[in-house]
């Protein structure tokens, strides 16, 4: 492509173990940017605000690959490789959350009771989202702790990152039990049967994401956890690897999730969580009078029932009607509407 790049691996300030490809860099920075142009539009059409997480991954990715690409030109100047390197050892986080944030709505909607395992649809997302920002902050600080301020911190921030990848896989171990249980109770024929058998297609690239983020972490699981042998092993050594291991599974499972859009699959408002609102403290203030109100009239009647103290099955029921309990009332100060 006619890039040109200055490396002397025998530099004490060489950015790579190896000559980095300044060609191959920019041809993942494309495709990234493609993929990630292709989540933006698709989360626009299909209107799924939780698509800006999968949007996020593909941009770290993409701009990992450029910064990347411009530390080629020069690899024995410090530039913008450390950043780059940080940006793509954390971008498949952003992926991983992704699948949590589906897989909870594949639940919402697709299963009668909105559970699995004892996990309500929405908590079951929350659950693993947080999990994922821990191993997220763990990975994080040991990502930059390894970017070359002594060799006792890089040593140190290698077992840091270590764990956190590890914490990482232990996570989407257990999520994938979750998963396999989903998909034997779809089978058994405990689920919605009305809404179709896009459930099946959604497990497989759910499967399919997992495995190819599985495949990363223990590429880097073998590259970094032996700090007697990181920078030495061929794994480091040799560039293929990176491009081969790690830019070619997460750039599957985001492209997985472009064929395969949730948002083409899942359609309707039980598509998507309820959404929560609030209202003005003036209005706060003007539902607790009539509420007052009511309970004094109502505790003179005998029949005052408070909505807010209704179990959770009737609010979602509306009571048996079939009606969303907020359609009904306006006195609530903060609760879910579709």
């Amino acid at each position: 492509m006619g890039l040109k790049s200055k490396c002397d691996l025998s530099s004490p300030n060489a950015q790579y173990d190896y000559c980095a490809s300044g060609p191959a860099a920019i041809l993942f920075s494309v495709l990234f940017g493609i993929t990630m142009i292709a989540h933006l539009t698709q989360a626009i059409i299909y209107r799924k605000r939780f698509c800006w997480v999968i949007v996020m991954g593909t941009a770290w990715e993409c701009l990992g690959l450029i910064m990347r690409t411009y530390s080629t030109i020069n690899q024995v100047e410090s530039n913008t490789a450390s950043a780059g390197q940080l940006l793509v050892l954390l971008a498949p986080l952003w992926v991983n959350a992704y699948g949590y944030m589906i897989f909870g709505r594949m639940v919402y909607y697709y299963l009668p009771d909105r559970k699995i395992a004892g996990f309500r649809a929405e908590k079951l997302a929350k659950v693993f989202i947080w999990l994922d920002v821990t191993s997220f902050i763990v990975q994080a600080t040991g990502g930059i702790m390894d970017s070359d301020f002594s060799n006792e911190m890089d040593t140190i921030g290698l077992h840091v990152y270590t764990a956190g990848i590890a914490m990482q896989e232990f996570f989407i171990l257990c999520f994938c039990g979750l998963l396999v249980t989903f998909h034997r109770r779809m089978q058994g024929g405990g689920g919605n049967a009305e809404r179709g058998t896009e459930w099946k297609t959604l497990a497989i690239a759910m499967y399919a994401t997992l495995g190819c983020i599985t495949i990363r972490i223990i590429y880097r699981l073998a590259e970094y956890a032996d700090t007697n042998t990181a920078g030495t092993s061929i794994l480091t050594t040799k560039e293929a690897f990176f491009y081969c291991l790690e830019c070619v599974p997460i750039f599957s499972a985001m492209v997985i999730w472009n064929i395969w859009h949730p948002g083409r699959l899942m359609r309707g408002p039980e598509s998507e969580f309820p959404k929560k609102i609030k209202i003005s403290r003036k209005e706060r203030k003007r539902m607790k009078r009539e509420e007052k109100a009511q309970r004094k009239n109502g505790g003179k009647n005998g029949n005052y029932e408070n909505p807010l103290t209704q179990s959770s099955d009737e609010a979602m029921l509306g009571e048996g009607r079939g009606e969303w309990p907020l359609d009904r009332m306006d006195d609530v100060e903060t609760g879910y509407v579709r």
